[in-house]
């Protein structure tokens, strides 16, 4: 009776541990590619970190190594939302190893939040994503945000 009593406490100690998982998913290994001021002709170096869907805020973050956001936009204001998947011969890897490397291509995953911003206007976020991860993210976009992800694969 008594091992009964102590499992089931310990079951309900895991489900609320685990609650908070829940909130928000997270995906690290990602790039925040930050747009550029009209007239700007020299970009802005990617900031490195993680995407994150937060439910119970509702909005989308990216949040950089140091866990600053670094960008953030509510779900409401997402109009549409569109991965990416590009590939690109490897002429470095060709050069310098083989040329069968010419053969084989990188593979890389965009997802492109179009929304409205502060003052109305069109803005854009786009987020390169780690391939272990992309379709979770995909698929997390969709789930969080109600709103269909528009596919756009290069061949």
């Amino acid at each position: 009776m008594r091992g009964k009593i102590l499992s089931t406490c310990m079951g309900f100690a895991v489900l609320f541990a685990a609650v908070p998982c829940f909130a928000a998913n997270k995906f690290e290994n990602a790039e925040y590619f930050q747009g550029t001021s009209n007239g700007q002709k020299k970009s802005v170096p990617a900031i490195k970190g993680s995407l994150l869907f937060d439910s119970e805020k509702k909005n989308v973050e990216f949040l950089d190594n140091n866990g600053t956001p670094a960008s953030s936009i509510g779900y409401d204001s997402i109009k549409t939302i569109i991965y990416e998947k590009t590939s690109t011969p490897r002429y470095a890897a060709a050069v310098l190893v083989s040329p069968m490397f010419l053969l084989s291509h990188a593979k890389k995953h965009y997802l492109t939040f179009q929304y409205t911003g502060q003052d109305g206007s069109g803005q854009y976020m786009i987020v390169h994503l780690d391939k272990k991860n992309a379709r979770n993210a995909v698929a997390a976009a969709e789930a969080e945000t109600g709103k269909k992800v528009e596919w756009a694969e290069e061949k």
